[in-house]
């Protein structure tokens, strides 16, 4: 009887350790991608990005974790110019920051005078060039 109670309690012992360590990965995931955690939402400072196209001021504004920058339609921001790849950039909020990331442009992208080859932190007032084409950042901070 003794053997089966010793059994019985090593495999709750297993079933809790394994079920310990699924929920402290599934946790430092949530933390990480910005899904819901606790049931609140990760606040998203206001994204507003300006280019001038054919003569013409372009103000956007963005709430969401990510932008997508090209000339494709679906970018959401679209640059008309030649030298901006279909999917030239995104725009990412990570880590309490936003990120740039070249996405394998052909004519490459910069940082005022910095070639991005890596996902790079960007601020407010940082002009992202693609191509000849460029666009200006202002990042509302979150209200307290």
């Amino acid at each position: 009887m003794n053997a089966v109670i010793g059994l019985i309690l090593r495999i709750l012992l297993f079933v809790g350790l394994y079920a310990f360590l699924g929920m402290a990965v599934w946790l430092l995931w949530k933390s990480i991608t910005g899904a819901k955690l606790r049931g609140g939402m990760i606040a998203i400072p206001t994204l507003t990005l300006t280019t001038t196209i054919d003569g013409e001021q372009i103000i956007q504004t963005y709430t969401s974790s990510e932008v997508s920058i090209g000339r494709n339609p679906d970018s959401d921001l679209i640059l008309k110019d030649d030298t901006v790849s279909g999917r030239h950039g995104r725009l990412s909020y990570q880590l309490n920051q936003w990120w740039y990331e070249d996405l394998k442009s052909t004519n490459g992208s910069w940082l005022e005078d910095l070639k991005i080859e890596e996902p790079i932190v960007v601020k407010d007032n940082d002009s992202i060039y693609c191509g000849d084409a460029v666009f200006k950042i202002y990042i509302k901070p979150l209200e307290k």
